[in-house]
């Protein structure tokens, strides 16, 4: 049976684990946005040629939403 000194020290060494995970996670999800950004221009194109109006201002909200969270995992990763 592990004594309270022992069990605290696992939860640091939990929150630190966690810790690290987020920000691989983070710098992932931070990839994968900028990957999926590249493509924009390109599916705006289509949109334009192919879709509604309307197609294009809800891809136009969802970009900027994307664009949005790659500068908030920016912060997280930079802080």
């Amino acid at each position: 049976m592990k004594n309270t000194g022992d069990l605290s020290m696992d939860n640091d060494q939990e929150e630190l684990d966690q810790d690290n995970m987020g920000e691989a996670d983070g710098g992932q999800a931070y990839q994968t946005l900028v990957d999926w950004v590249k493509t924009v221009p390109g599916a705006i194109d289509d949109i334009k040629k192919n879709g509604t109006e309307e197609d294009l201002r809800r891809y136009k909200e969802k970009v900027k939403m994307v664009v949005d969270k790659l500068k908030e995992i920016e912060k997280k990763l930079s802080g």
